[in-house]
């Protein structure tokens, strides 16, 4: 080798062992010193005790004024009162065709009602194959069933009014479903 390169070389080394000696003494981190000393807690004050005197307050002053009698409002005498007008009968408003008057019902009127609307129900429902549907009107003619179901059984439970109302709602969707 020649004498460049062997200097070359060497600075090379040299180089290198410094950065190797200066990686070594890396700086480190510093502790933190001793705990802090702990702060003591104040006593808390002494409390405030302020006499209280066991004598009732003395009674207020008399008053000087004298006491009203309370007042009655003079006594009324009767007037001669007019005879009672009869009032009128309401009139029903006039029919406009629209409307029914309204019409109490009773249970006997719920559960006629209601086996109307199981027919109405089963009769559209008989007409309907659950295969051939789509997958919503699937659940519409299944929800048409429950209703039915739970319409018979309020039937049976004597809830006529319940089963007038589930009736109604099987009616009406398995009347959807035929169209």
């Amino acid at each position: 080798m020649t004498g460049t390169m062997k200097r070359i070389l060497l600075a090379a080394c040299i180089g290198a062992i410094a950065l190797a000696l200066t990686s070594c003494t890396k700086t480190e981190a510093k502790t933190p010193g001793p705990a802090p000393i702990s702060l003591k807690v104040p006593e808390p004050p002494a409390r405030l005790n302020i006499p209280v005197s066991a004598e009732p307050p003395p009674p207020p002053p008399p008053s000087t004024e004298k006491p009203t009698p309370p007042t009655t409002p003079p006594a009324r005498t009767p007037r001669a009162t007019p005879a009672p007008t009869p009032v009128p009968a309401p009139t029903p408003p006039p029919a406009t065709g629209t409307e029914p008057p309204p019409v109490v019902q009773t249970s006997g009127d719920y559960e006629t009602r209601a086996r109307e609307r199981l027919a109405v129900a089963d009769q559209y429902i008989a007409k309907v194959q659950r295969g051939s549907l789509g997958r919503a009107a699937q659940e519409q003619y299944d929800s048409a069933q429950r209703f039915i179901k739970a319409a018979n059984d309020a039937l049976k439970l004597r809830n006529f009014v319940y089963a007038a109302y589930c009736a109604d709602k099987a009616a009406t969707l398995a009347v959807l479903l035929v169209k």
